[in-house]
Formats: C-alpha cells, structure tokens, sequence
C-alpha cells in the first residue's frame, strides 16, 4: 500500500497572506453594511510597506476607507496603498443569483 504524505501550511496571525484576508474580509462587511446582498470580490497584495488592492463591488468604498482599514488591520507603517475599483460585472452578477 502506499503511503501519502499530506502537507498543510501553518502561518501566525502577522503573516502577509492572514493579513490580507483579513483586509479583504474587512472590505466585504462594509459592503454589506452598505448594501443587502452586495456583489463583491477583492484580491490583496501585502508586504515590505506596500498594499495593493483591486476590487470588483457594486458597492463604492471611499479610499479613506481603504487608507484607515489597511492601517488599522496591518498595524505596519504602510506608506504605499493602492485601490483599484471597478463596478461588478453584470453577467457574472446575474451568475450569482
């Protein structure tokens, strides 16, 4: 019989991939607090004082937003934050009825 080995990735709170989940979810809530049943997706880019973020949202969220939640949830010297916006497709939107 033979043997597999399974693998899985253990990384602390602070790591660069947990923090940017934890932007993107931060991102996601405000657009529900914005909008019943949002249409929403973002994708982040974090580490060495940079943050890149592209969203696909029928909701808008201002950049100061944007600025403050990086901010906050990094607890970094973030210096560079960038915010892609654009509106939601409309098919893939109807796709998710």
């Amino acid at each position: 019989m033979e043997k597999r080995l399974f693998t899985s990735e253990c990384v602390t709170c602070g790591h660069p991939d947990k923090v940017a989940d934890r932007i993107a979810g931060a991102l996601v809530d405000y657009c529900y607090s914005k909008q019943e049943n949002p249409k929403c997706a973002f994708e982040v880019l974090i580490g060495h004082g940079h943050c890149f973020i592209t969203g696909e949202t029928s909701v808008t969220i201002p950049q100061p937003f944007v600025k403050d939640t990086v901010k906050r949830i990094s607890k970094e010297d973030i210096e560079d934050i960038q915010y892609i916006e654009v509106p939601q497709d409309p098919i893939l939107a109807n796709n998710q009825k």
